[in-house]
């Protein structure tokens, strides 16, 4: 618990955590009064509604987490894979739109959860690649030590021999 309180403390710059807050606040209310106009429209703009609310979503769930993401500071330099942050934002707008399709176009009383469910996995697949696409410093390093299975396997070789 120490180790998360000191990161969020000192390894973070504050003025960005507060500007991802801003960034999601906003961006939620926007997402909502969109999600709303949906489902008081008729059918044939519903879609419409619906894929602006999604795109609003998704863009704000990706900017929070990046937002937050540039507070970081590890204290090296830090880049990002252009490639899969660009993905991280694609998936946030295309798994959160079934998701809020799913809320309003499904009448029955578990179509809100599930629609939730869906979004939340739209917000995981993004964090997941958002944290995928950050690069630092360093190489990958195989540790040299064996493994206990292989240490089992030599002491079980070395006990074979000696019984012979």
């Amino acid at each position: 618990m120490f180790r998360v309180f000191t990161c969020l403390t000192v390894e973070h710059d504050w003025r960005l955590v507060i500007v991802a807050g801003i960034v999601c606040f906003i961006s939620s209310l926007c997402a909502i009064n969109l999600f709303h106009r949906a489902c008081l429209s008729r059918e044939r703009v519903r879609a419409t509604w619906v894929l602006i609310a999604s795109l609003a979503a998704g863009f704000g769930i990706w900017a929070t987490h990046f937002t937050a993401m540039l507070a970081y500071d590890p204290g090296f330099g830090v880049a990002y894979d252009i490639g899969l942050t660009a993905l991280s934002l694609a998936m946030a707008v295309v798994i959160t739109c079934p998701g809020l399709c799913v809320a309003i176009f499904i009448p029955a009383r578990w179509g809100a959860p599930v629609g939730g469910v869906i979004a939340g996995a739209g917000v995981a697949t993004m964090d997941y690649l958002g944290m995928w696409a950050l690069e630092f410093p360093g190489r990958d390093r195989v540790d040299s030590l064996p493994s206990s299975r292989e240490r089992s396997r030599k002491h079980a070789r070395r006990g074979r021999k000696l019984s012979a």
